[in-house]
């Protein structure tokens, strides 16, 4: 019971926490500069996670980056487009990135990936916390590994592995577009929690600095709040710079 209560108050605090970093749908980078994908954000659930579909015009090929709850919005939004879900692509396996990948996957036969260390996570209702609505669990259909590509239609999605928030937390990156999904590892200005299982400052901080060998700029689409930049974290995002 302790152990409960102790977890109740860690996923409010995380709502709290997550609904100071600016949540919900941002303009503030222009998508037509984006050579093959189309990016449609939706935020959704009680702590606004967001959930990108993306896909290419040409070929109608789609993903979801993360699955927060089934919505009919995307769903329209997939038929309305002809678009074939290929993928359900899952940053990590909190509670509020996963609720709805069952459903989705019922509903367009997508398959399920994830980093291979977040199975765990999946299967088990304390570490993803969705003891907290029901219970669900759910089985990947693709465990990955960092460098592993995910590719649809003209679109490749390279893993990159970024652990300190949970154990297996990925970037997604397109290199052909610039852009990466960050799930929770990082927002605008911030950073995601590293007091869940699996969490580990050191770690993370690790992951910052990983992300520091990317040569390029990217804009960077993250779990919660608006859209940044790699370059404007790098810069401005206070811890980016503790370990120079």
């Amino acid at each position: 019971m302790i152990k409960m209560i102790k977890n109740i108050f860690f996923v409010l605090a995380c709502a709290v926490f997550l609904s100071s970093c600016g949540a919900g749908e941002s303009d503030e980078f222009d998508n037509g500069d984006l050579k093959n994908m189309e990016i449609l954000t939706y935020s959704l659930g009680d702590n606004f996670t967001n959930c990108y579909l993306i896909y290419d015009e040409k070929s109608k090929k789609a993903s979801l980056i993360d699955a927060p709850q089934y919505d009919e919005e995307i769903m329209d939004a997939i038929f309305s487009k002809e678009l074939s879900l290929e993928y359900i692509i899952l940053t990590h396996g909190h509670f509020d990135h996963i609720l709805g990948a069952n459903a989705f996957r019922e509903k367009t036969s997508a398959k399920i990936a994830i980093h291979e260390l977040e199975a765990e996570y999946l299967e088990d209702p304390e570490k993803s916390m969705t003891f907290l609505f029901g219970g669900e669990t759910v089985e990947a259909d693709i465990l990955l590994k960092d460098g592993d590509i995910i590719a649809f239609g003209d679109i490749s999605l390279v893993v990159v592995h970024t652990p300190g928030h949970t154990k297996g937390s990925s970037f997604f990156v397109c290199e052909t577009e610039k852009i990466m999904f960050s799930g929770d590892t990082l927002f605008k200005g911030n950073i995601g929690r590293f007091d869940f299982y699996g969490g580990n400052y050191d770690i993370l901080m690790g992951s910052l600095q990983k992300l520091k060998s990317f040569e390029n700029n990217y804009i960077i689409y993250p779990g919660h709040g608006e859209t940044t930049s790699l370059e404007d974290e790098i810069a401005n995002n206070y811890y980016f710079n503790l370990w120079c």
